[in-house]
């Protein structure tokens, strides 16, 4: 029997004797001989010397951490040593590296278990990372840190730097990948003069040195040219214009502003930062000869004027034009001139520079006259243009008679009622009317006047209510009357009675009848006395 079979045997009677004592959890019970047999620290160990020197009498219990260092106590570990780095993790222990569990991995190769992530003051390794660390590093040697020259491995790359850097002011030896790239900032911000280069000049479209500049070639004939990115960047017909860094200084997060060279000052658009570009973009084919600009239309296309063109009310570099009779007089004198020494001279008042035609004549009408505008709305005087036809550009014009729209009315009203005004007000025709008493006093004194509204049989124009007069029988039915009202040949009301009067009973009006009575009581002087009607 070999020594490897019996050794496997010894484990497994211990581990069987440790797991059937009563002190023991199943927690404590080990793996398998097969499962950490592979491991680095056993493959150096196992029969070399007995396991009890590593694990006790007490079975297979993880060794204290300081057990290497009893058989090991000449081996230096001036990689990592026993205090730990300042604001840095705990140093690792001989295991974290000499593996003796499941984790089969060498020793060299345990340095990315703890070094693919920040470790304290020390960066993840990137760079390099697929490198043996032996190469550089010694972990139990003096020195520790042995790094071979870089040009051993990269002998085609530049070392210097404009003839003075070398890489690792450069390059730090675990970065990541472009990480070079981030640090020409950080030195170039304390150089003097054109090479004081500072953050700025990183741009969302340049957000990289190396976007211009070779990583290992840095003279300025070897900078990258504008057009090789920017193709599509065509610059206006001007002699000026036509190399990049007259605007553009490479380092400048923006271009410089168009008043270094134009110096006339411009006031479109108002308030804004390079306001010359909104108009004349130096980039863009999509100018009109012979002021190189785009049309006023990529901005305002809904605006616009009739047919008439923008120039013929704005200029360009004097701003936005004074809104005044005068500028519109241009066009529209005839109107103007009407307007003028009216309320209605100011013709933004209801006309918007860009809309020649007012939208809502009501709404435009009751900025400045906002009392009548709310008597007539819901009404059907509600549109003003109804009535004053020609107020906007003749506002002392005579309104429309009302006849034009209220023929029925007009055509029905009795004499003496053709005046609406008289009645009615245009500015509130829905207010309740005056009172016919207003004008007919005496008749409101009479007993129909006073006992009836006068509508009951009178109208004071159609279409509603009643053409003509009812009939006396309409009130005064023959079965109601008293007195001599029975009698047939007093049945027509009107030989005796008025609409507006009182009853006629003298002895006069009842002879026009009775004329064989009139020598019959010749001195009474009403007849009724003696014959009432009641």
């Amino acid at each position: 029997m070999t020594r490897p079979i019996i050794a496997v045997i010894v484990l497994a009677v211990a581990a069987a004797g440790c797991a059937s004592r009563e002190d023991r959890t199943p927690e404590q019970v080990p793996v398998t001989y097969r499962e950490v047999s592979a491991s680095a620290g056993h493959a150096a160990h196992v029969g070399k010397i007995p396991c009890r020197d590593c694990h006790g009498d007490r079975g297979f219990a993880p060794p204290p951490t300081d057990l290497c260092e009893r058989c090991h106590p000449a081996v230096a570990t001036p990689l990592h040593p026993a205090a730990p780095l300042p604001a840095g993790p705990s140093a690792p222990r001989c295991h974290d590296c000499h593996t003796f569990g499941k984790d089969h991995r060498e020793p060299w190769s345990s340095c990315l278990h703890c070094h693919d992530k920040p470790q304290g003051q020390h960066h993840p390794v990137g760079a390099h990372a697929d490198q043996p660390c032996g190469t550089c590093h010694r972990p139990h040697s003096f020195p520790a840190l042995q790094p071979k020259p870089c040009t051993e491995c990269h002998a085609d790359r530049e070392t210097v730097h404009a003839g003075r850097r070398g890489c690792v002011d450069c390059h730090r030896v675990h970065e990541t990948g472009f990480a070079a790239d981030q640090g020409c900032a950080r030195c170039h911000a304390t150089q003097r003069g054109p090479l004081r280069i500072t953050e700025a000049a990183h741009t969302p479209g340049h957000p990289a040195c190396i976007g211009c500049h070779q990583p290992h070639k840095f003279g300025a004939a070897q900078v990258a040219a504008c057009t090789s990115c920017h193709r599509d960047r065509p610059v206006l017909a001007a002699p000026a214009h036509g190399p990049c860094t007259t605007c553009h200084a490479p380092h400048d997060d923006a271009p410089r502003p168009c008043t270094s060279c134009h110096a006339k000052q411009v006031g479109h658009p108002a308030n804004a930062s390079r306001a010359c570009i909104g108009c004349h973009p130096p980039h863009s084919k999509a100018v009109i000869a012979p002021v190189k600009a785009v049309a006023c239309t990529t901005c305002h296309a809904a605006k616009s004027h009739a047919t008439a063109p923008c120039m013929d009310c704005h200029t360009p570099h004097a701003g936005k034009p004074p809104a005044t009779a005068a500028l519109c007089a241009r066009c529209h004198a005839d109107r103007t001139q009407k307007a003028a020494g009216t309320g209605h001279a100011n013709c933004v008042g209801c006309h918007g520079a860009h809309r020649a035609t007012p939208v809502a004549t009501t709404a435009l009408c009751a900025k400045c006259h906002a009392d009548r505008a709310a008597t007539t709305r819901a009404t059907g005087h509600a549109a003003c243009t109804n009535c004053h036809l020609t107020a906007p550009h003749a506002p002392n014009a005579p309104p429309a008679a009302c006849a034009s729209c209220h023929r029925n009315e007009a055509a029905s009203a009795p004499a003496g009622h053709q005046a609406c005004a008289s009645c009615h007000q245009p500015h509130a025709p829905s207010r309740a009317t005056p009172s016919c008493a207003s004008c007919h006093t005496a008749k409101a004194e009479t007993p129909h006047g006073k006992a009836l509204p006068c509508a009951t049989c009178h109208r004071p124009h159609g279409p509603g209510g009643l053409a003509q007069p009812p009939t006396c029988e309409s009130c005064h039915a023959k079965p109601s009357l008293a007195g001599l009202h029975r009698v047939a040949d007093h049945g027509t009301c009107a030989t005796c009675h008025t609409s507006h009067a009182p009853p006629r009973s003298d002895r006069a009006t009842c002879l026009t009848c009775h004329r064989d009575r009139e020598r019959h009581e010749p001195t009474a002087t009403s007849c009724a006395s003696c014959h009432p009607f009641r």
